[in-house]
């Protein structure tokens, strides 16, 4: 099996929270135009413009030849480390042959990803201004009162926050007319597997649009689509639509049991988290599932068996067609909410915790990297300050009921041994 190879430059588009376009969610690099200076752009490009670009093109033939992609670097680490990564070589050999020497590709992808910008209702303590403009009004906010905090944080990039320079603002490429339709027109008529992301989904009219075009289109029975949502919000208009589907799937995001989801994806409510599931769970029928996907990280590793028991218990005891489990969300960014960053008696003591209880080999995995030490000592030190100032700070301006500390005190406590305060 190729080490390199993956079928999204072949049969997969992604569209940024920002409109950028990228081979997939899992990358950071922008795909630049034919001059290398500008970027391609939803607001201003098709996806047609962007799928044979030279950059397209010249991914292709690398991963032709075995030689491994810049863009690809994050999936490349995650598979040295254990852990599960987005990289597919399913259909290599079909792919290969449908592309010419030059590295085009002469069919239109059936999978797509597609964020539709960062409106969001939370501010979730791994997410950042790019995802969700509640959390960048918010870093802004507390600027405003601790300037120095805030120029801090964007010393500290990918250290503490996956910085923006424009806290606060929306990002909508997809309100114009022109750009909607061409989107719309693309998915309706090429996409078979649709993911959907915001921001939250659900609270952007411009969702519901996409759907109601497919179902005039008649086009809805040939779609498996995929909804990723924090459960804050439902909708009865997706009652509507959902059974027309091939196939559909609730991602649910949720991090925690209880109050340690509410602190997590502040300000979420426990009660509507399980009043949304049951929306879902009413109207699921043979083309339906709903999958938990807890974004795995510093705040909810030590609970992680009793997110997958508590789960186990909400789906009737096992997961089956209806339900289903999915690792692909452990935060790798930014550094502080990584698991590797706790003093390694903590993640030694967590590990012990986790090991009584037997789910799956990717749970054996996150056991096993708890156990092995991932930085020197130094940014030990440096990231750990980091947690702490910037938690503390957060929790200090939103008043939350309970502090990090106060929800994880071993944690606390472990962090000022191994910093000696």
């Amino acid at each position: 099996m190729s080490k390199v190879f993956c079928d999204k430059p072949f049969n997969h588009n992604y569209v940024h929270p920002n409109g950028k376009m990228r081979l997939c969610c899992t990358t950071i690099q922008d795909l630049p135009t034919d001059n290398n200076y500008n970027l391609f752009d939803a607001n201003k490009h098709s996806i047609d413009d962007y799928w044979n670009s030279n950059r397209m093109r010249e991914i292709r033939r690398k991963m032709i030849a075995g030689e491994k992609i810049r863009d690809c670097e994050r999936c490349y680490r995650q598979e040295e480390q254990g852990a599960e990564s987005l990289r597919s070589t399913e259909g290599m050999d079909e792919f290969i042959i449908d592309t010419l020497p030059d590295g085009t590709y002469q069919k239109s992808a059936t999978t797509m990803q597609i964020q539709l910008g960062n409106i969001c209702n939370l501010k979730c303590k791994m997410c950042s201004q790019m995802y969700s403009h509640m959390h960048g009004m918010e870093t802004k906010e507390i600027g405003e009162q601790d300037p120095e905090w805030l120029h801090w944080v964007k010393e500290q990039g990918a250290n503490v926050n996956n910085w923006t320079n424009e806290l606060g603002i929306k990002q909508e490429w997809y309100r114009s007319k022109e750009t909607k339709l061409k989107m719309f027109g693309h998915i309706s008529r090429n996409i078979t597997q649709l993911v959907v992301i915001g921001g939250e989904p659900t609270l952007i009219p411009e969702f519901y649009e996409l759907f109601e075009y497919c179902d005039q289109q008649g086009t809805l029975k040939d779609k498996n689509v995929t909804i990723v949502t924090n459960l804050t919000n439902t909708n009865t208009k997706l009652t509507k639509w959902l059974p027309k589907l091939k196939k559909w799937q609730i991602w649910a995001s949720v991090d925690g049991v209880g109050e340690r989801t509410e602190y997590i994806r502040y300000p979420s409510k426990w009660n509507t988290i399980l009043n949304s599931l049951e929306f879902y769970r009413n109207i699921l029928n043979e083309n339906g599932n709903i999958t938990l996907s807890p974004a795995v990280q510093l705040l909810n590793i030590d609970q992680l068996d009793d997110i997958v028991k508590w789960w186990l218990d909400w789906c009737g005891g096992e997961l089956n067609e209806r339900y289903g489990f999915t690792w692909l969300a452990t935060v790798w960014y930014p550094l502080i909410c990584n698991p590797s960053m706790a003093p390694r008696e903590w993640r030694l003591k967590v590990a012990d915790k986790l090991s009584e209880y037997k789910f799956d080999q990717n749970y054996e995995n996150i056991i096993n990297e708890l156990k092995r030490d991932q930085h020197t000592p130094e940014k030990y030190q440096e990231l750990q300050t980091a947690f702490i100032k910037y938690n503390d700070r957060q929790d200090q301006f939103r008043g939350v009921k309970k502090t990090w500390r106060e929800l994880l005190p071993e944690l606390g406590i472990a962090l000022e041994k191994s910093l000696k305060i």
